[in-house]
């Protein structure tokens, strides 16, 4: 009996020291939403105003207040009241709750107040309406190259939490005429998207107006959109060079890059530049297509190839050069190699052009024609060295007897004064021009120059007594490349400068490329 008796006495000491557990009825706080029933719409934000009183005796800090409810459709959020609520004072304050776009009807919520490990809660309900609101697009770009393809997307989205009635229609002008056109009743549920997509197949060239337009739950919407097709003023030049076939396409700007170009059933667009390069190596009329915005233009292009015809003439050989079709061509580079080296020539007016045996050598001598406005030509010719020549000397015989007394024919001595006189002339004369021409050919070098096309050629022989040391050529030439047989060349400030040694009698050829 004895023992129960302290059992006891030790509960109530512990039940008197132990803090109270939290709980509605016996929190030491109490929290009011001061208007219970809140109405709102889909998209909106709800106020809800509350007062927090202290029920205790001593003043509290930091109470957190928040807000629970339905897990969808809804967007919560905290707060906490820093401000001390003494024992017996209020505070008010409000806190917010985004409504999504949730159908319409009462939601009841619950605000919570918490202070350590005392709460209070309070609930309220927040009435959602009906929202009848939708919007309106229409997706096209503003301005097309004509022949192209126009893509038009429209669209009506239901900004409604309920389903909308109404109807809906569309339309497509071109300069006032209408092409497309479209009318119906009809509905969309709560954020339902209804769209539309119109191609139009390249349209013409002119100004192009698309109007949406809708009327649900009583509210009239209308989007306008404009756009133009058009046509650029192109024009392009198509010819052959260099191997290819090249293709620019511009305007009063410049290049136009992105034009369809079709060569030999092969189709490519045109760079940044408007330029297509196709590279040929056979003979033929090519057939070249641009799709000039919407305007197809065909034209052709006539290949040739040269035809290398050589033949050993006299110790040297003559070049026949021709093109596919017979024709002579001139004014075309012909290039011979052989065992001792190199000779360069140009045909004449008749398609001709001479070889030196003594630049190449004998044997096997590969000939090749070059030129910017053909495919080149090749041809292997194969020269035999000629024998020595054999000389005989023959004693004259004298088969007539000697007449000792032959008669001698007088002579007078002024005819034979005056023969002399003007033969002495004339030795001089001939003297003077041997003088000049051997000087012009021993001492002084040769240079020789010629542009064809958009090549440039120069050739410099040494006189045949002396050699060329450090001999330079300058000339105002505008080129983009420059090759040379012997010496150093270099382009600089629009100048061709060549620099090199010859040996007496030795030739030099400088070749360009004309800018």
């Amino acid at each position: 009996m004895r023992f129960k008796l302290c059992a006891l006495l030790i509960v109530t000491l512990l039940l008197v020291h132990m803090p109270a557990v939290s709980s509605e009825g016996s929190s030491l706080l109490s929290v009011t939403v001061l208007n219970d029933t809140i109405p709102a719409l889909p998209g909106s934000t709800v106020v809800v105003p509350f007062s927090i009183t202290n029920l205790g005796n001593e003043t509290i800090n930091n109470v957190t207040v928040y807000v629970t409810g339905p897990a969808q459709g809804f967007q919560y959020s905290v707060k906490v009241i820093r401000t001390p609520i003494e024992p017996g004072k209020s505070v008010n304050d409000t806190i917010t709750v985004n409504v999504l776009n949730v159908p319409p009807g009462k939601y009841n919520l619950t605000l919570v107040a918490r202070a350590g490990n005392f709460y209070s809660t309070a609930k309220f309900v927040v009435s959602v309406g009906v929202l009848s609101d939708y919007s309106l697009s229409v997706e096209v770009g503003s301005r097309y190259i004509y022949g192209n393809d126009v893509v038009i997307t429209l669209k009506a989205i239901s900004k409604s939490n309920g389903v909308l009635l109404g109807s809906l229609g569309y339309k497509i002008v071109r300069e006032g005429v209408i092409l497309k056109s479209y009318e119906n009743s009809t509905y969309l549920n709560p954020g339902e998207v209804w769209e539309k997509v119109i191609v139009l197949k390249k349209p013409d060239v002119g100004n192009y107006t698309v109007v949406l337009w809708a009327n649900f739950g009583g509210k009239y919407k209308r989007v306008v959109k404009t756009f133009e097709v058009y046509q650029r003023k192109l024009q392009y030049e198509v010819y052959f060079r260099d191997g290819a076939i090249y293709v620019r396409v511009f305007n009063s700007t410049g290049g136009v890059p992105g034009i369809a170009v079709s060569i030999d059933n092969v189709t490519f667009k045109t760079d940044v530049d408007g330029e297509v390069s196709y590279l040929v190596n056979e003979p033929g009329v090519y057939r070249v297509t641009l799709n000039l915005d919407g305007r197809i233009v065909t034209t052709f292009v006539d290949v040739k190839k040269l035809i290398v015809s050589p033949r050993v003439l006299n110790g040297s050989i003559v070049v026949r050069v021709m093109d596919s079709t017979g024709v002579p061509v001139p004014n075309v580079t012909v290039v011979a190699s052989g065992p001792l080296g190199t000779d360069y020539s140009v045909t004449n007016s008749s398609g001709i052009a001479v070889v030196n045996l003594n630049k190449t050598g004998y044997g096997s001598i590969v000939i090749k024609a070059e030129s910017d406005r053909y495919l080149p030509g090749e041809a292997v010719i194969t020269v035999s060295k000629p024998a020595p020549k054999t000389s005989t000397t023959r004693t004259p015989t004298n088969t007539s007897p000697v007449n000792s007394t032959a008669p001698v024919l007088p002579t007078t001595s002024g005819t034979t004064a005056g023969s002399s006189s003007h033969l002495g002339i004339i030795l001089i004369l001939a003297g003077l021009i041997l003088a000049g021409t051997s000087y012009l050919a021993f001492a002084v070098p040769i240079v020789h120059e010629e542009t064809l096309d958009r090549y440039y050629f120069l050739k410099v022989r040494a006189p045949k007594l002396r050699p060329l040391k450090n001999y330079r050529v300058e000339r105002a030439v505008n080129a983009v490349e420059v090759r040379v047989t012997r010496g150093n060349a270099k382009l600089e400030n629009g100048k061709l400068v060549w620099e090199l040694d010859l040996e007496p009698g030795e030739e030099a050829y400088l070749q360009a490329v004309l800018g």
